[in-house]
């Protein structure tokens, strides 16, 4: 194969890794706390001809993706069990296998244990990392303030909920249901985060635009059917010639 096939090949690369991603947000465009995944590409140029700098192939490198941090919009609901995050703190979750994971969707709801747990089972950790119990018979009357103390109606302190600055969130895995867990074999690298404030009776909407979404679909199919015309024409191409070498004069 030619440089031209080559250079086809890595932009499809790339672009099936875009529109994986692509397709994920636009999948978790109504999951509460969702927070879209973004790719990163980079230009990689191979020098043909050692001794001129100034020409070469330029080739896609796939140099992996982010989270955008772009707060979604707050629902009220009225129900005193939801909770949103206003600024770029996490809740933290115990998973049902023991892992601590963080995430930022806050309907949470009470087992008959008292448990605050979210929709999905997690339990949800409060400031100290443990996770919540409440008794049973406050759900209708629980306060939460701003800074996540819990409060029965008559003003007495049960407890505080977790809100938590990832540091080095980039590394995060995600493990489904707009969850993160830090890298295998690595410890949370999560701090208490002093400037995001709760919401009570709201829940923060997906960050996914699925206009944009959708369009940015649409693009990467059409790049995409312009990168396999690529190749098929340079292989035309390649048999036109092979055909007109082999033939006899």
């Amino acid at each position: 194969m030619d440089n031209t096939t080559y250079v086809a090949l890595s932009q499809l690369t790339a672009l099936e890794r875009q529109l994986d991603v692509t397709a994920n947000n636009l999948a978790n465009a109504n999951s509460a706390g969702f927070r879209a995944e973004r790719v990163l590409f980079e230009s990689y140029l191979h020098q043909d001809d050692a001794g001129d700098f100034e020409q070469g192939t330029n080739f896609v490198l796939d140099r992996g993706s982010y989270v955008d941090r772009t707060q979604g919009a707050l629902t009220l609901t009225g129900n005193p069990l939801d909770v949103a995050l206003n600024g770029d703190g996490w809740f933290g979750y115990q998973t049902g296998d023991g892992r601590t994971a963080y995430g930022r969707d806050g309907r949470f709801v009470l087992d008959d244990q008292g448990r605050l747990m979210t929709l999905s089972g997690a339990q949800v950790l409060d400031a100290g990392g443990a996770p919540v119990a409440l008794p049973p018979d406050v759900a209708s009357a629980l306060t939460i303030a701003e800074d996540g103390t819990m409060s029965t109606i008559d003003g007495g302190v049960i407890g505080k909920l977790g809100v938590f600055e990832l540091r080095d969130l980039q590394s995060y895995e995600r493990m489904g249901g707009g969850l993160f867990t830090p890298p295998a074999g690595q410890a949370a690298d999560a701090v208490p985060d002093q400037a995001t404030s709760f919401v009570q009776g709201s829940v923060e909407s997906s960050n996914v635009n699925a206009v944009a979404e959708v369009t940015r679909l649409m693009q990467i199919q059409k790049a995409y059917q312009r990168s396999v015309n690529l190749m098929n024409s340079e292989d035309d191409l390649t048999k036109t010639m092979l055909g007109r070498i082999g033939r006899p004069l």
